[in-house]
């Protein structure tokens, strides 16, 4: 079975811009001379006493834990016209889906961030944009595209779950050490939010259940959608008003902390993103609730009477029950909480082991695991390099590097969980990047 792959492009596109969530960054985690890294502990303490960053910070994942592109790419082909076309059941054969996968998108930049130490106590203050987009997907769409429905089989198409958000978080963090030798750090950092555009899907369940053979084209069809929005109109008619919208505001807190055992081991632990955002201004909820059964055509009348089937007042029933209705209303959106335990050991003067297990969950869990090495030159350099289990993907080799020019002046860095994936796009499952500068005094 083949399909214009154009087609299926844009179905990608899509689902790859919409629902999403929390963004690991397990190689930047051990950059702890970074301020970008207390975004996954606030316990770190960088060397410098001050760093400032202005709109000098950027991060990007994508993973797609289902198929690569080359993957899809390496079922089209072309047809007697010369026309690409993807070959569905080619595609559905090759693919090895769990019945539970999905496409993530997230990004975030640091409008502004500043840190500094005052006696033994760190401050901090950060204005940072978050994108996240994540859709979930199922194999059975594919399965029913070249399968076809049995009869008598109902096919559930769920786990098609979108969700996807844009929110400004103005964050005020401190840290200070305690106990003889300062062993134990504690961070903390509480954060205003401000939401921006919202989509969440509360339920989206469709059946189509077909007749038996005696009841030749019976069908039936049920389909119950619920979707939250907010901000989608200020976004299409009013950049300005979408832009410095306050409507939508929210609280969350990072707690975390460090801790050195003895002069080898040493130990962190973080939870990230506790909090929620409710959404009030231009919020609506749009759903659908309807079956509809088509009888079908009786076999025994089939050969003398033929169909007689009103082909306008079937499609018109087939619209109602998928015709979205819409509602003002409000509601609230958690945050996608992250947890990082990692456990470092000191193998020379400047070069420490170390292993992370990390989680986040946001309607589900996801959790990953990444083994690596730090090593610092001088007040100068501090390079890590990682490899992580993830999204499915097991060739995630992650190089972190940050270079400082001296006590006063600039500090450069990049972190990637997998640097192999920047070299071969086409075949990674798992992407991720950061990048920026910070000027360090």
């Amino acid at each position: 079975m083949k399909y214009n792959y154009s087609l299926i492009a844009m179905l990608v596109i899509l689902l790859a811009t919409s629902r999403g969530y929390a963004q690991q960054e397990l190689t930047l985690h051990l950059l702890d001379n970074v301020f970008q890294a207390s975004h996954t502990n606030p316990a770190f303490v960088p060397r410098n006493n001050i760093h400032v960053s202005v709109a000098s910070s950027f991060h990007l994942s994508l993973k797609n834990s289902g198929f690569t592109y080359n993957q899809l790419a390496a079922n089209i082909e072309e047809d007697e016209t010369g026309q690409r076309i993807l070959d569905i059941e080619r595609l559905y054969e090759n693919l090895n889906l769990s019945g539970n996968d999905y496409i993530h998108f997230s990004g975030d930049i640091d409008l502004f961030a500043l840190s500094f130490k005052a006696a033994k106590n760190r401050f901090s203050l950060n204005v940072t944009e978050h994108f996240f987009g994540r859709q979930r997907y199922d194999k059975s769409i594919l399965q029913f595209a070249v399968q076809g429905n049995e009869p008598g089989q109902t096919l559930q198409l769920g786990n098609y779950e979108t969700d996807g958000i844009h929110y400004r978080e103005i964050g005020i963090g401190f840290n200070r050490p305690f106990l003889t030798d300062n062993k134990l750090v504690v961070g903390t950092r509480v954060k205003a939010l401000f939401g921006l555009a919202n989509i969440q899907t509360e339920e989206a369940n469709i059946s189509l259940t077909t007749g038996t053979e005696q009841e030749l084209y019976a069908i039936t069809t049920n389909a119950n959608v619920r979707v939250n929005t907010s901000g989608t109109t200020l976004m299409e008619d009013d950049a300005v008003a979408y832009a410095t919208n306050m409507g939508n505001s929210g609280f969350g807190i990072d707690l975390g902390g460090t801790y050195q055992l003895n002069d080898q081991i040493s130990f962190a632990a973080s939870v990230i993103n506790l909090g929620m955002i409710s959404w009030k201004e231009d919020a609506q909820t749009i759903s659908s609730n309807g079956t509809f059964t088509f009888t079908g055509v009786d076999n025994e009348n089939l050969l003398t009477e033929g169909f007689n089937i009103d082909v306008q007042q079937l499609t018109d029933s087939i619209a109602d029950i998928y015709e979205f209705e819409e509602e003002a209303t409000t509601y609230s959106t958690s945050l996608p909480t992250q947890v990082y335990l990692t456990g470092h050991y000191q193998l020379a003067t400047r070069t420490i082991a170390s292993a992370t297990l990390y989680a986040d969950f946001y309607q589900s869990s996801r959790r990953s695991l990444s083994v690596g090495v730090k090593q610092d030159v001088g007040r100068w350099l501090q390079a890590a390099a990682t490899y992580s289990l993830q999204a499915r993907s097991y060739n995630n080799l992650g190089l972190g590097l940050a270079m400082t020019t001296g006590p006063k002046g600039l500090q450069l860095y990049f972190a990637t969980d997998n640097i192999l994936a920047l070299a071969d796009v086409g075949n990674a499952k798992v992407i991720n990047a950061r990048a920026g500068f910070n000027f360090v005094f």
